[in-house]
């Protein structure tokens, strides 16, 4: 396990007569806490950071001053910065949030300075809302922050240095892994902990944290492969038009040429079309761009209003943009250029139809385009089955008409056992609203168990044998009822579960099975031995589906609500129209109950599925519109290249027909030649494909890399586009008159 957390005393060891650094700073990402401005409330992502963080990482405030060491002790004024984005939406502006109090979770702080616009942390994937001194979470955070600081064991704080002028990597690293290694020694409580000590690893930071990096990173370079592959796909076209365009201007260029033109001057003016012409479609294509890079952080994003992924085009984006026109119109305007300098003058002039090695090159370049084509339409194939295999899956719940939302009044100010009353009273209100069909809590939302963190960790057994795999989800009154979950046998958890009742629990039809095979479990014990509670089994659900979807479909026990008193919990508002519409009502209810409480993490049970696969849906929909985009480009360049092919062709077919072809036959001629050409970009395709596919192997669901089926399917509608493309000049070439084919001849 590699990781960036270390022990608070690791990080002041590592501060203490440093060698190595000029500044060394720690922060500690603190998750979302209540911020309440003016008595508005509202959720803010925090980040708790040590006295020399801003100054180490070079920011300079856009108002007021930033956290310096001062701030960073024990009984120091309670202060904070805020980031530039909240001093505009909270207070109007930075220069109006400086001096301003300011409640995180009900403790008062003041604003002393605002980040810069362009600052957002040193992990882009979290941006923080708000900052502050990292000994502030003994207030925030209370004892739980307070057992945190001498706890050896426990890994926490992360670091980051500035190196001092002369030091590099190497050397810092051989001066501060062994002083972190007599530090870690200390920490070892036994004979396996001392053998398995965790060693110090230096990485530069250059570059940043890559948390997003790491997530986007492969997905991303398939699609920029896929762009790869247009752009060759779009050149072969080109430089297959540019060569029928040199065979028509054949007689024009031989004229030149007769004339006394140099072939350098002729060359220059070709290629000077052909890079006017490259530079026209990449300004169209930045045009489009601007528009484009919308669309894809829009989809990546998935309207979530807190994406922190953004892109956007840059000079560097735009200087790779006109070189790669520039290199585009040169290098594949050349080579026609360079034939249509090199033609026999006098057959040339007297209008001749020979040229059969250019034909040989636009044949190569088709073939080539096919190639390409069939492995982007295959990779689209793969990502669209995925799709459906995810849509497939069977959840075990209700996923329309489902209304989700979280609080946490713990964060409020609510302390037990007042909390789990204040819980129940807001499901029952929210019950009340007309047309919601019924109400219940839960430590999470299903989809997102896994991710949310567990309510019990520890180890479970029912009798002598330890329950393994099994995941514990908190839930309220009618939890399986609300979410359409069947019950199997026995009863779900309801009104009778209180507090001061006998601790009870719902399992899994999965867990049953597996631990009472044919047995009634219904009676039974299950008992968490980490807080020593022995639980009744008194109900078995249908297994349900949670924590992802590409995950199987785990083991769960369900606890009561009442008797778990979970800090933060998602409300489920089953409805009869749209989960919504109702929105207003929730709010006016929460607000009623408590200002100081806000509403997070909005989102319709649909929705909040959907959000699980984006990846996979927005590949799916990239893919299909690379592929459609690939197929017409390719489709325009056998269409280009069979008519060019039909036109040089004319007197031959007017023969054949002259001297009894059938139209049939002519047009079987032509489209076999399409067919010929589709067959040979196949074969050259088919095991690049096969070779390709096992790269995105990890972003596939349920589907093989090498799915016949898919492969199979891409062949297919590659071919029948092919023939589309080609039956037109076919069709054409079957109704050339033979009498003005002859005359023209």
């Amino acid at each position: 396990m590699v990781s960036g957390m270390f022990p608070y005393a690791a990080f002041e060891t590592l501060r203490e007569e440093n060698p190595v650094f000029s500044t060394l700073f720690g922060y500690f990402n603190g998750q979302h806490h209540n911020l309440a401005v003016r008595g508005q409330a509202t959720s803010a992502r925090t980040e708790y950071v040590t006295g020399d963080y801003f100054r180490g990482l070079g920011v300079t405030p856009a108002a007021g001053r930033l956290i310096d060491s001062e701030d960073d002790r024990p009984g120091a004024a309670p202060v904070a910065v805020i980031s530039f984005a909240t001093s505009q939406n909270r207070f109007g502006g930075p220069a109006n949030a400086i001096g301003q109090p300011i409640l995180v979770d009900n403790t008062s702080l003041t604003v002393i300075g605002v980040a810069s616009a362009e600052f957002f942390g040193v992990d882009p994937a979290a941006a923080p809302d708000l900052y502050l001194p990292l000994h502030t979470n003994l207030l925030v955070d209370g004892a739980q922050a307070a057992r945190m600081y001498p706890d050896g064991n426990f890994y926490w704080i992360e670091m980051m240095g500035r190196l001092r002028p002369g030091v590099n990597m190497a050397q810092a690293q051989a001066l501060l892994a062994p002083r972190f290694h007599q530090w870690v020694a200390t920490t070892a409580k036994t004979a396996g902990e001392r053998a398995r000590l965790p060693a110090l690893i230096l990485n530069p930071g250059a570059a940043g944290l890559g948390s997003l990096r790491r997530r986007y990173s492969k997905p991303l370079y398939v699609l920029l492969t896929m762009v790869g592959l247009i752009l060759a796909i779009t050149c072969a076209n080109i430089a297959n038009l540019l060569l029928a365009r040199a065979a028509a201007r054949r007689r024009e260029m031989a004229v030149r040429l007769s004339l006394g033109a140099g072939r350098f001057r002729v060359v220059r003016q070709l290629l000077t079309e052909s890079v006017m012409l490259a530079s026209l479609g990449g300004a169209f294509g930045v045009l489009f761009a601007i528009w484009g890079v919308r669309a894809l952080i829009f989809l990546l994003s998935n309207g979530r209003e807190n994406f922190t992924l953004h892109a956007e085009l840059n000079w560097n984006v735009l200087g790779v943009t006109a070189a790669l026109s520039v290199v585009c119109g040169l290098l594949f305007g050349l080579a026609p250029a360079i034939q249509s300098t090199r033609p026999d003058v006098m057959p040339a002039l007297q209008s001749g139809r020979g040229g059969g090695p250019r034909r040989r090159a636009q044949h190569v370049l088709v073939a080539a385009q096919i190639a390409f084509s069939f492995l982007i339409l295959a990779a689209a194939g793969l990502f669209v089955r995925t799709l459906n295999k995810l849509h497939s899956v069977e959840l075990g719940y209700a996923r329309e008409n489902i209304l989700l939302f979280s609080l946490n009044a713990r964060q409020a100010g609510h302390r037990d056992p007042e909390i789990g009353t204040f819980y129940e009273d807001l499901r029952k209100r929210f019950e009340s609203i007309p047309g919601v069909r019924s109400a219940t809590l839960s430590q999470s939302s299903i989809i997102s168990a896994g991710e949310a963190g567990g309510a019990y960790r520890g180890t479970m057994k029912i009798g002598a044998v330890t329950v393994l795999g099994a995941g514990v989800m908190v839930v309220g009154p009618r939890f399986l009822t609300t979410m359409r979950i069947p019950i199997r046998a026995g009863r779900e958890i309801d009104d009778r579960d209180r507090p001061d009742s006998a601790p009870v629990a719902v399992i899994s039809e999965r867990l049953a099975r597996t631990y009472f095979g044919n047995e009634d479990p219904v009676g039974r014990r299950i008992t968490f031995v980490g807080d020593n509670r022995d639980l009744e089994i008194v109900g078995v659900s249908a297994n349900v589906h949670y924590g992802g979807l590409k995950r199987e479909s785990p083991m769960t026990v369900f606890v009561a609500a009442s008797q778990f008193s979970p800090d933060r919990v998602t409300y489920a508002l089953s409805t009869v129209g749209d989960p919504l519409g109702y929105l207003r009502s929730v709010r006016e209810i929460v607000r009623e109950a408590d200002s100081g409480i806000p509403i997070t993490n909005v989102v319709t049970q649909a929705e909040e599925i959907d959000r699980t696969i984006n990846q996979e849906v927005t590949f799916a929909k990239l893919c299909t519109g690379f592929a459609v985009l690939a197929l017409l480009i390719a489709c325009v360049g056998i269409y280009g290249t069979m008519s060019y092919s039909v036109a040089r062709q004319a007197g031959e077919i007017g023969i054949r027909m002259a001297l009894g072809a059938q139209r049939g036959a002519v047009v079987w001629m032509v489209l076999r030649r399409v067919l010929l050409l589709a067959g040979v970009g196949l074969a050259m395709s088919v095991p690049a494909a096969f070779s390709a596919s096992r790269l995105i192997k990890s972003l596939l669901f349920e589907t093989r890399p090498n799915d016949p089926g898919t492969l199979a399917l891409a062949g297919a509608v590659l071919l029948s586009a092919a023939i589309l493309a080609g039956y037109a000049p076919a069709r054409r070439a079957s109704r050339i008159d033979p009498l003005a084919a002859l005359r023209q001849e």
